[in-house]
Order: structure tokens, then sequence, then C-alpha cells
């Protein structure tokens, strides 16, 4: 006869089998293997995850204040590898493999990484980075970035073409205000910067240049013989009536250089460059003076005239404004009118007492 003793055996066996389970140690440890080896896949997954976003935002955000700040000259690279080789040199590398290793098969390690992942996105959501670096043409730029309080100036040289500024824990959109100190003739800027992607910017920008109208008085005619002087012939007086003053700006002497005038002198200055390439009509000018001069001679002409250039800050004009230009000289009073139309107005300056309207 069977006792109730004997079957409990067999009961135990129904149900394991009813709820899915082998009783063989085999199907145990085959299953125990699947979970480990899912584990490890996604620790590993998990961790190339982390360590790829939070490489991305250390690289775009942090590294350019700390190669620049703590390490100096020292490259984060040449560091990495000196920190790895003393590190190594105190743990073997088999322990620290055989570490990794069991951390990649914890679920521990696997909540660690699933919980960093709110914080990176924390840490790109509040920080915003924009990159300035200087254009080619630019020697030196130096700038003052502003946002609310904050204020930091900011050089750029050959030696260091690229600068970060950041901003950490930002909760609220930042927009940087950009302040071109040198070179002059630009105005400031203000830039929306983006939460966790930089933004980058080329200065000195020149969608931010300053626009105005400028006046540019070539001699011309009976003022040849000043070719060649090296110092101004005092016998000669320029007086500029601009609107907006009462009295004449006056200079006394006169070269053979472009006399420029309409605004600041750092802004004539910056403008006179560009307005070097405008030379076409002055080309014209003096073929229409003598169609047998050769080509080489207007252009050794043209070079007296803008190489050395003269300016005569003013108020900045206005489209519509007119400059009259006195001229006294040996020969007498020349006067001349230019109404500005374009943001280089070319007249010529002549010293016959006749005046000219232009």
């Amino acid at each position: 006869m069977t006792t109730l003793v004997d079957r409990i055996p067999g009961a135990l066996t129904l149900i394991a089998a009813f709820r899915g389970e082998s009783g063989s140690p085999a199907a145990g440890n085959a299953s125990s293997e699947t979970n480990d080896r899912m584990t490890f896949i996604t620790n590993a997954a998990l961790l190339a995850i982390v360590w790829t976003l939070l490489w991305l935002w250390f690289t775009a955000h942090l590294k350019p204040h700390v190669s620049t700040f703590i390490f100096g000259s020292v490259s984060l690279a040449s560091l990495s590898v000196v920190a790895a080789a003393v590190f190594f040199s105190f743990v073997k590398k088999e322990d620290a493999v055989s570490r990794l290793r069991g951390w990649l098969h914890s679920r521990l390690f696997t909540r660690v990484l699933l919980a960093s992942l709110p914080l990176i996105a924390f840490a790109y959501a509040t920080t915003f980075t924009l990159y300035l670096t200087a254009g080619s043409d630019a020697a030196e730029v130096r700038l003052i970035v502003k946002n609310a309080a904050s204020s930091t100036p900011v050089t750029l040289s050959p030696a260091q073409k690229q600068r970060a500024v950041s901003y950490f824990f930002a909760f609220r959109p930042v927009t940087a205000r950009i302040e071109t100190l040198s070179p002059s003739g630009f105005h400031a800027r203000d830039l929306p910067l983006r939460r966790g992607i930089p933004t980058e910017l080329t200065v000195p920008d020149h969608s931010s240049q300053t626009s105005f109208f400028m006046v540019r008085l070539i001699p011309l005619y009976d003022l040849f013989h000043l070719r060649g002087r090296k110092e101004p012939d005092m016998r000669y007086i320029v007086r500029v009536f601009v609107p907006g003053i009462p009295h004449p700006i006056e200079r006394s002497g006169l070269t053979f250089g472009a006399i420029y005038l309409g605004a600041s002198l750092a802004d004539l200055q910056a403008q006179s460059k560009g307005a070097r390439n405008m030379i076409a009509e002055l080309r014209n000018a003096l073929h229409g003076l003598d169609s047998e001069m050769k080509p080489q001679e207007i252009d050794e002409i043209v070079g007296d005239w803008l190489d050395d250039p003269k300016f005569i800050p003013t108020p900045e004009l206005k489209p519509g404004d007119q400059v009259r230009v006195v001229l006294e000289s040996p020969q007498g009073k020349s006067e001349m009118t230019v109404k500005v139309t374009a943001p280089v107005n070319t007249a010529f300056l002549s010293a016959s007492a006749k005046g000219a309207d232009e």
C-alpha cells in the first residue's frame, strides 16, 4: 500500500512541472547562464551608451576649460596616457579587467547605469557653450561675451585661434551678447545658444559689421605736383561741413593721399581697407583724363592715393546728406558738394578757384 509520505516527491515534481520548472540541475544551470549572459550584454550596451554620452559632453563643454585653466599647455590626451600608466603601475591589468567583468555581470551595476542616464540628460539640458574662432584675416580679436550679470573677456591670437565660453547649470535659455572691441567697426550681437550642443561663431562676425556711409576725397587735376611728397603741403587747408555740426572741421596740410570722412576714426580705418577694392571708378577717371596713360602708371597713381590715406572723423552720415568741402590753396579757394548716395562716395579735389558740384 502506498502511503502519503511515498507520494510527496511525486507531487512536488508535478508542481514544479506545472510552474515550468525543471527538477534537473542542468536545466537550472542553463537558465542561470542565460540570465547572466543577458545581464552582461545589457550592462555592456548601457556602459557604451553612458560612456559615449559622457565623453561627448566632456569634450564639447568641459575639455576646453580643463585643458586651458588646469593643465595649461599639456594636452588632455597626453595626461590620460600618463594617468593610465600610473594607474596600471599600482593595479594589475588582469585585476582591473576582472573587476570590470564582475561589474558587467552585476544587476546592481545595471541599476547604477540606468540611474545615470537622467543625470546625463540633466547635464546636457543645463549646459550652453559658445565656441569663438578667429577669422583668417584677423591678427588679434578682443571680445567681451556677456550674459545677464556675467561678463567674460576673450582674446584670440594666432597662437590661440579658438576659445570656448560655457554656462553650466543654466535652467533658462541663454543668449550671449558678443561685443567686438578689436578690430573696431562691428555692432554688438545677441546670439541664442543651444542646450547641450555647442554654438560656433567666427569672429569678427561680418554679419554684424557696422554699415555706414563714407566720403572719399581724391586729389586730382592741378594737385599732381603733390605726388611723392612725404610731408603735407601746409599751404593747403581743407574745411569740411557736415550735417549736425555748426562749424566746419578744418585740417591743415595736404598730400596726394585720399581723405576719408563720415564716421569715427576706428570705423573709417576699418572701412577704408574694404574700399581699396572699389577702385574701378578711380581708374576710369585717370583714363578719361589721359587716354594714353599706361596701366602701370594708373596703378602707381591709385597706389599713391590709397596706400597712406588720411582720416577726418565726423558723425556718421546718412543717405541723402550733403557734405560741403572747401579747399584753400595758393591758387585760391575751390568748393564742392558731395551728396551721400552709396557706401563709398568718391569726389575729386581740385585746387582751382572755380567750384565744382558732385
